[in-house]
């Protein structure tokens, strides 16, 4: 069934079981079924609350409202900690609702097209975290998500991994799905993030970054490392100094970050988030107010991209250098500020070669697939790639047939904006892929289902495509949105 197929025929009326057939090294074999009965309840309690401690969100704690001149809107957001707070502001331009928070491979293969087919099953859950009562259950072929990822011509389909945080790695399922041939790159959720790796004045700790990449690499993942230079997650130190911070020794501490971080990693990293989420949504392109910003003004950014730049030089690394930030995934003033910035660094001489479009949306907020890739191609023809970096589409919970229909094809519509511009969009990452472990519930109450699996039965126990996962797979091999 088509994408839009799933907006315009009775899908409530299916009453079936869902069996869908699992592909790739999952480890449990290519001929494993799951049955998803009509009703199932579950007494899972939300998992979102991470065991790591945090001293800051691991995304912007705001709330902005503003549209897209085609009225799309869409909410993307960067804060994936447990301890992330909303603020409301809003803006003139609009009354759509976002909220901006931020924070090796399987074999390719040929890829065909997907012949998949999406039914509808009832259930119920008192987990926080996902809330089904209507689930629209995947039925895709055995291709995997990052195998026709690759044969679309892409470095990756990938997701975020919080390791170790949530306690997903100990999780045998969720495990087994982020091993199989749907996944072959992997972003550090929060453990790489400023406070975690040098919690005190050039006293740098590895320790939860190295489980990570244990982890990981054991798997031929590539790995986006995320990030260097942020306003949250932030440690004490820098937020609170002892001594108040001026230009010049703020500055030489971002430089010693951002340069032992490189060098340390080294080309275990594809490439970092050399900067995540310099541009402020009120108003839209403008610097966010930070430490950062407030100390150094706007050249904070040029400095953290020319540190690490000088870092790459010195030890001969092939390490990308990228800028991520959320709502610059359309045209409008904050994407032509991320626009300015490349044509600024590139200038100057300075390394960057990519951006990041992290692309936390809402169901039915998300831009189509033309303004998408529009924006795409804008920053191609400046001459850096792009990559979907923090993929998910969050709806209000209970979900029903009818917006997970449209989660659907609003996953399709962003993936497919990656694949029509050809190899310049790079890949597309989702920040994680579970419901059990996401992030949209514990800072957007009573909206979370964001991702392509679910656990009907909460943690440690069965996962099950949702119907997004067609829509994504549709898009990487070229279903069209039209066809029947």
């Amino acid at each position: 069934m088509s994408v839009r197929a799933l907006l315009t025929t009775g899908l409530l009326a299916a009453g079936a079981v869902a069996s869908p057939q699992w592909g790739g090294n999952n480890g449990w074999g290519n001929d494993k079924t799951v049955t998803v009965t009509k009703t199932v309840t579950s007494s899972h309690v939300s998992t979102a609350t991470k065991t790591v401690t945090a001293t800051g969100s691991c995304k912007p704690s705001s709330v902005t409202s503003f549209s897209t001149s085609s009225s799309t809107s869409h909410s993307s957001s960067s804060s994936h900690s447990t301890s992330a707070t909303s603020s409301a502001t809003s803006s003139a331009t609009s009354s759509a609702s976002k909220s901006g928070s931020s924070s090796g491979s399987s074999s390719a293969s040929s890829a065909s097209s997907s012949s998949s087919s999406v039914v509808a099953t009832t259930t119920t859950s008192s987990a926080t975290n996902t809330n089904p009562t209507t689930t629209l259950v995947a039925t895709a072929t055995a291709t995997g998500l990052d195998t026709a990822a690759k044969a679309a011509g892409k470095l990756w389909f990938g997701t975020a991994a919080d390791i170790p945080g949530t306690g997903e790695a100990q999780d045998p399922y969720w495990s087994a799905e982020f091993n199989s041939s749907d996944f072959g790159e992997a972003t550090p959720a929060n453990i790489m993030k400023y406070m975690f790796t040098e919690p005190e004045p050039g006293v740098f700790d590895y320790t939860g970054a190295e489980q990570f990449l244990d982890f990981v690499e054991g798997t031929d993942k590539l790995v986006r490392c995320h990030n260097l230079i942020w306003q949250s997650e932030l440690p004490t130190w820098i937020t609170s100094p002892n001594v108040t911070w001026t230009n010049a020794t703020l500055s030489a501490a971002l430089r010693r970050h951002v340069t032992t971080l490189i060098e340390h990693f080294g080309d275990r990293c594809y490439s970092w988030d050399v900067v995540n989420e310099a541009f402020s949504d009120s108003p839209a392109g403008a610097y966010q107010s930070n430490i950062w910003y407030n100390t150094i003004g706007a050249a904070y950014v040029v400095e953290a991209f020319q540190a690490a730049t000088d870092a790459v030089k010195a030890s001969n690394l092939n390490v990308k250098l990228y800028y991520n930030d959320y709502n610059i995934e359309y045209l409008g003033n904050k994407s032509y500020a991320a626009q300015n910035l490349v044509k600024d660094l590139k200038n100057r001489g300075i390394q960057i070669d990519g951006v990041g479009l992290e692309s936390h949306f809402i169901v039915g907020e998300t831009p189509d697939k033309a303004s998408q890739q529009a924006n795409m191609q804008a920053f191609i023809d400046l001459g850096v790639d792009v990559a979907i970096t923090e993929l998910d589409v969050r709806l209000n919970v209970p979900a029903t047939a009818a917006t997970e229909a449209q989660q659907v094809l609003d996953y399709y519509n962003s993936v497919a904006a990656c694949v029509a511009v050809g190899k310049g969009c790079i890949g597309v990452t989702v920040w994680d892929f579970d419901d059990t472990y996401s992030w949209i519930p514990g800072t957007f109450p009573g909206q979370g289902y964001g991702d392509l699996f679910l656990q009907p039965g909460g943690a440690n126990t069965t996962l099950v495509r949702k119907a997004a996962y067609d829509g994504v797979l549709q898009a990487l091999t070229g279903a069209p949105e039209s066809s029947a």
